[in-house]
């Protein structure tokens, strides 16, 4: 049975129940011997809240009392209040606390008792220390504490009756022995005290009576709702056998409707299904009838795109905006010369409505009035499209730039010799010398060809150490200042360039000088797009993408200093507009705009330095070029002073070249031994290993790219195990590399970039051979 808390007693005559109850502890007993523990559980459960407030009245009315203590008895106020607050309040709150632990429930009868006693005895105890006559008073509070302990708590009548009998047999004790009160007195408080303890039992045992007798009613409230319960659900169960014999008869009756009535649902939930399923699809799906082309179903999505109203009007009309049927209409190869549908068709399409790809999936079906109807799924694949375009043109850019990688390597080794020897040429030429022309001539040329190399690793992104912190305007000031564009404009007498930078632009990590030839490309080619004049717009401006740019490739969120070049010109076709980063294509004619590596060289230097391009044309009325590099917060590098020559002069130290070009390491040896090097050459990791296995060396001069399957990495590494802590120098032909990075973790030096010039090799070698801060002490010392 199902004892629930809180049920509120049924007001009946208690007399007419007959419920077997022990007389003395009021326990059940007999047959309803088993009601106990569920009585106690429900009986705590409902006492629980309002024992809680009783110990709470009882710290209030107890220590209000105490302002009685020190009016009456200010003399022994102190020691009555620490009975009050030192004692009988503390287990007061000790036990109201304790209510709150699961150990309560098993003793909350006995501390109720407790609470009786401790309250009694401290009243008696009140009685002992204050004086006569006066003290006799404090037996009030006996009496208080007697009738609080019998109806308040919940107590039971055997515990509070032990209890009460102890605090009245403790009264009558502190007459007799502590107080020496007189006989009259002793009979006559013991009487009324007696009498007032009896009639306390009276009431608590009659209140737990007829709180037993309450349970045990709802106990059998609980049992006739149980039958009544179990009648209704007989009841019940025969309505439904009635139910359910008339049920078989009406079926038997109507089975023919049902089944219609069946048939028909099942239709209108199929198509509702089918209806569900193609709205949900993100793919135009309609069906149109194969002879009179008009459309009898579409799906949410084809009437977003097309229109509500599609549903009876032409496919034609609708979808490709004619009057009359499409010449490439597939109908006919959808049903065969008997009229019999026959394999789907699929092709590609461009829409002419909307200018989006679609691909086309067809067949003939029959409609559900039995005519043939074409089911056409046409999916939009123009984002697709559009990515693999990106994606072809990136492969394309990087198959070019591979290419163009391993030409500029071959070429830089050619022009080391176009570059080097004239340097080294010019030192002995005297100035007025005519052969000095020829050989300036000479270095030039090889200078403008090797800035020609330059542009082809920036297409295959080898050529860019993006190491500096700069700032892009005065990348673009230096330009408006440069000869470059005044050579432009004396070309070009009609363009004007406006520069419009902002006063404050983040800095960014990268080159100047990739990036300085990326403004003078897009100027240069801004002012080609204008041959009866123009504005070509120039600037810069920090800021900040909180969703990715779809533009010409996408740019994700993020901070970033942008770049912009705008021009006024003639503007590009949106077919030239994807090509027009790729190296060698241009609409100019050959032979008087450059290499056609200008815009190539762009965008391998955007992405270079991790940035992004965003380009846009309107023919007719100009393009704007939009770049976007990620911003850095770290301060511009103090410019260096270049040092003279005689600063990084060697002190006869032994060098090591090695390379496998043949010019190459002959052009390293004659600078070296102009810069008072002792120099040997060898053309290969082994060649080198076995050198120095044999004699020692000051310093190495270490290519990285090597023809045997040794390159300068490895090559190092051997050499360290033979030598630990050998110096050396890294040169390529290529930018900074992670095997660049991993020889110089291992120990090696600077990293040189070829070809070799005088200067750049002499101070990698003096930085690792003799710092600067010795050569400064030795100056120092030897002016003394």
């Amino acid at each position: 049975m199902n004892f629930t808390q809180n049920k509120a007693d049924v007001a009946i005559p208690y007399r007419r129940l007959r419920v077997s109850l022990n007389p003395i502890t009021l326990g059940f007993t007999g047959t309803f011997k088993s009601l106990e523990k569920p009585f106690w559980d429900a009986y705590f459960s409902n006492s629980l809240d309002h024992v809680r407030r009783c110990k709470l009245y009882a710290i209030l009315f107890f220590s209000v009392f105490g302002l009685l203590d020190a009016y009456v008895f200010p003399e022994q106020k102190f020691e009555l209040w620490f009975i009050r607050y030192f004692l009988v309040c503390p287990v007061f709150l000790a036990g109201l606390i304790f209510s709150y632990t699961q150990a309560y429930r098993r003793l909350w009868q006995p501390i109720n008792a407790f609470y009786i006693v401790v309250t009694g005895f401290a009243y008696l105890a009140m009685v002992s220390i204050t004086p006569s006559p006066e003290s006799f008073f404090y037996g009030v509070g006996t009496i208080f504490c007697v009738f609080f302990g019998y109806t308040f708590i919940h107590a039971r009548f055997v515990t509070a009756s032990i209890a009460g009998l102890l605090v009245i047999a403790g009264y009558q004790a502190v007459l007799v022995w502590v107080l020496n009160a007189s006989t009259v007195i002793q009979l006559i408080s013991g009487t009324h005290f007696l009498g007032i303890n009896c009639l306390g039992m009276l009431i608590c045992y009659s209140i737990e009576t007829q709180q037993r007798k309450s349970f045990y009613l709802n106990y059998l409230l609980n049992k006739e709702k149980d039958k009544t319960e179990d009648i209704n659900r007989n009841l019940e169960k025969r309505v439904e056998e009635r139910t359910a014999a008339l049920q078989r008869i009406n079926r038997d009756l109507n089975k023919e409707v049902m089944e219609r009535k069946q048939a028909e649902q099942r239709v209108r939930t199929s198509h509702e299904q089918l209806e569900s399923i193609i709205d949900s699809i993100d793919a135009d799906i309609f069906v149109t009838g194969i002879e009179n082309h008009q459309i009898v179903l579409a799906n949410r999505h084809m009437r977003q795109t097309f229109g509500d109203d599609i549903v009876g009007r032409p496919c034609y009309e609708v979808i490709h905006g004619r009057t009359a049927p499409c010449n490439r209409c597939k109908n006919h190869l959808l049903i065969d010369e008997d009229g019999t549908p026959t394999e789907s068709q699929s092709w590609e399409e461009k829409n002419p409505l909307n200018g989006h790809w679609y691909i086309y999936y067809a067949r003939a079906i029959v409609w559900d009035d039995g005519q043939l109807v074409q089911l056409q799924v046409a999916t939009d694949v123009t984002t697709m499209k559009e990515m693999e375009s990106r994606l072809q043109r990136a492969s394309k850019m990087e198959a070019i730039g591979t290419l163009a990688g391993g030409v500029a390597h071959d070429l830089n080794n050619i022009l080391s010799g176009l570059v080097g020897y004239p340097e080294l040429l010019l030192m002995d030429i005297p100035e007025d010398s005519e052969m000095r022309v020829i050989v300036e001539t000479i270095q030039k040329s090889g200078e403008k060809a090797a800035a020609i190399v330059q542009d082809l690793l920036t297409l295959a992104r080898r050529g860019v150490a993006v190491t500096d912190v700069i700032n892009l305007n005065h990348i673009v000031q230096d330009y408006l200042n440069s000869p470059e564009l005044a050579r432009l404009e004396s070309i070009h007498p009609q363009v004007t360039v406006i520069s419009e930078l902002a006063p404050a632009v983040f800095n960014t990590i990268g080159s100047t000088v990739h990036l300085g030839k990326t403004i003078m490309n897009l100027v240069t080619n801004a002012a080609e797009a204008m041959p009866n004049g123009g504005e070509i717009y120039l600037g810069t401006q920090s800021c900040y993408l909180d969703r990715p740019l779809q533009g010409f490739e996408m740019v994700p969120e993020g901070e970033y200093v942008r770049l912009r070049v705008m021009d006024t010109g003639i503007g590009i076709s949106a077919r030239d507009l994807e090509r027009i980063f790729e190296p060698f294509y241009t609409k100019k004619k050959m032979g008087r705009s450059g290499t056609g590596l200008g815009m190539a060289v762009v965008w391998g230097t955007v992405k270079d330095h991790g940035g992004y391009i965003d380009a846009s044309s309107t023919e007719g009325q100009g393009t704007t070029f939009d770049l976007y590099f990620p911003i850095t917060r770290q301060n511009l590098a103090a410019e260096e002073d270049t040092l003279p020559l005689e600063s990084y002069r060697g002190a006869g130290e032994m060098v090591l070249v090695v390379d496998d070009i043949k010019e190459q390491r002959d052009l390293a040896a004659f600078m070296l031994k102009r810069l008072n090097y002792r120099v040997h050459t060898v053309s290969s990791g082994p060649a080198a290993i076995d050198y120095i296995s044999s004699r020692p060396v000051d310093i190495l001069i270490l290519d990285m790219i090597l023809d045997q399957e040794m390159d300068g990495l490895e090559t190092y590494r051997s050499i360290l195990s033979i030598v630990p802590g050998q110096k050396a120098i890294i040169a390529s032909g290529f930018s900074e590399s992670e095997r660049v990075l991993e020889a110089q973790r291992l120990g090696a030096g600077q990293y040189i970039k070829k070809p070799y010039r005088m200067e750049q090799i002499g101070l990698a070698l003096r930085a690792q051979l003799r710092p600067l801060s010795e050569d400064f002490s030795q100056d120092m010392s030897s002016s003394y």
